[in-house]
């Protein structure tokens, strides 16, 4: 019988686990906020096991695929470098290099290209009027540095565009830099305080797109995971949790069984709530699952082997919610002369997608932006119905303080983008591991 050497490592972890019926903490969901809890953890000494349902990928929506040596990440991500996230990797030893892109690009509006954000012409563009985009610059930059970011988690993104900005124009370009940032496109129920603070931290350095894509986050929270003694077992699925005289049992796809003091699910809301059964479920769960919206986007991923117009590397649409980047200009994502590109187009929560319409819309773009593409494709990669985010945060809600906490019930945690009160996206996954890690270690202390 032949078994690849990945085939091997997973019978031996599920070996060492069997060898094993208490730990400390169990992790399920090999995210990125399960892999940085179970690293914390690991590292003040603890016994942690983390389970991962898949046999082959870790990571989550932060997997990278590589195909014909181009590195695939899910969609468009973009890394914050100023966020909490790149301290939380830096304090786990996680490195990453990456190229950061200037704000130039085009801005598309009647299925037309205008620059954005920069001086110059050229014969194959249309000139947008610059002096009314900087003012609506600075004006932003006014608003961001007097906001207190609190103070509008009750009030609507459509809601505080209309305070401050006056004309059409204007009012598309918020709404455009927005979902830019954020991935939303819901201005009439999307919460103006975290949107608004995406964008200041925006501003302080930008977003990076990483070398080789977000799998070297992947491996390197895996590395510091494992160097801490945490047990990663690919290929067994939780499928139930129940409390027991030791805390908590956790029941898997094979039928073992293994017990832990604390447990943290790093799962979506609903497939959460859907590990407890016979009525246990927490009202914190049920409460998050009937709340939730996912924030989806429509994404196109292509490799071409060489790029038509050198100069188009960033579009966003204005009055269409469409973006488009050349992720490669600035990454290593594949050989020397490819190019990896994403284009998507942000849905609301109400919109249901079409992939036969958006899949064309998306297309038009890319022949808009770099005619000649369809004679270089290397790989073309839908991805109809991507969810970027478990829940959006809402005003009606409270904004980020009125996401669930990590802790939800003595020896019970989630983590996630859709849990604790600091930051959006990827850095909502750390924040909210960094936050239970701590409590962890709180609740695992030795009383005195």
């Amino acid at each position: 019988m032949n078994l690849s050497i990945q085939s091997l490592n997973n019978v031996y972890d599920a070996w060492r686990i069997m060898a094993i019926d208490s730990v400390d903490l169990v992790v399920i969901g090999g995210g990125l906020a399960g892999l940085a809890t179970a690293a914390l953890v690991a590292r003040s000494g603890k016994s942690v096991c983390l389970f991962e349902q898949s046999s082959s990928e870790i990571g989550g929506r932060a997997r990278t695929s590589v195909h014909d040596g181009y590195c695939f990440n899910q969609g468009p991500h973009a890394f914050f470098p100023a966020d909490v996230g790149a301290k939380l990797l830096k304090e786990l030893g996680v490195s990453y290099t990456g190229g950061i892109p200037p704000a130039t690009g085009f801005e598309i509006r009647d299925a037309k290209k205008y620059r954005l954000l920069v001086s110059g012409s050229s014969d194959s563009m249309t000139q947008a009027n610059e002096s009314s985009l900087g003012k609506v610059f600075a004006q932003l930059s006014d608003l961001l540095n007097k906001s207190d970011f609190a103070e509008l988690d009750n009030v609507s993104v459509q809601e505080w565009i209309d305070r401050n900005f006056h004309d059409a124009d204007s009012t598309a370009l918020m709404k455009a830099l927005i979902s830019l940032t954020t991935y939303g496109n819901d201005p009439e129920i999307q919460g103006a305080g975290s949107a608004l603070h995406q964008i200041h931290v925006y501003n302080q350095g930008g977003v990076m797109y990483l070398d080789r894509g977000w799998q070297t986050l992947v491996e390197g929270l895996v590395a510091a995971a494992k160097n801490a003694k945490a047990r990663i077992v690919m290929g067994k699925k939780a499928t139930k949790v129940q409390r027991n005289s030791s805390g908590w049992q956790v029941t898997l796809s094979d039928l073992g069984q293994i017990s832990a003091k604390v447990l943290v699910i790093a799962a979506g809301p609903h497939e959460a709530e859907a590990l407890f059964h016979n009525g246990e479920k927490p009202e914190v769960l049920s409460k998050a699952v009937k709340e939730a919206k996912p924030v989806r986007m429509v994404c196109l991923d292509v490799a071409l082997s060489s790029l038509p117009q050198k100069e188009a590397l960033f579009a966003l649409g204005i009055d269409s919610p469409l973006y488009f980047s050349v992720h490669s200009a600035y990454a290593e994502l594949g050989p020397q002369n490819g190019a990896l590109i994403h284009v998507a187009k942000y849905m609301g929560t109400s919109i249901k997608p079409n992939p036969r319409e958006d899949g064309k819309e998306l297309e038009e773009l890319l022949d808009l932006l770099q005619p000649g593409w369809r004679q270089l494709v290397v790989k073309k990669r839908p991805l109809p119905n991507m969810v970027v985010s478990n829940a959006l945060v809402t005003a009606a809600n409270g904004g980020l303080s009125g996401r669930p906490a990590p802790r939800i019930d003595d020896g019970l945690y989630v983590v996630g983008d859709w849990v604790g009160s600091e930051g959006l996206l990827s850095n909502a996954s750390f924040a909210s591991a960094k936050r239970a890690a701590q409590e962890i270690q709180n609740e695992l202390a030795p009383r005195l």
